[in-house]
């Protein structure tokens, strides 16, 4: 949050698991809108291979965030 008050622009990523709270501290933190790119839980155990196919599966979200997201 800290970048996006400095105007860069920022993208969450995080598990589905915790999509409510990262959705939550937004908001206590006074910056609802900001962006989230969500990804299967969980990642913990997971192969390299599998949590590659994750980070790939959120490049569109984690580009929407970038470059379309209102902020």
């Amino acid at each position: 949050m800290d970048l996006e008050k400095l105007g860069v622009p920022t993208v969450t990523v995080c598990t589905e698991a915790f999509q409510g709270l990262a959705k939550e501290e937004s908001r206590t933190l006074g910056m609802p809108g900001l962006p989230l790119a969500i990804i299967k839980h969980p990642l913990g155990g997971e192969s390299k291979e599998a949590v590659s196919q994750r980070a790939q599966a959120a490049l569109d979200a984690v580009i929407h965030g970038l470059t379309q997201a209102p902020r």
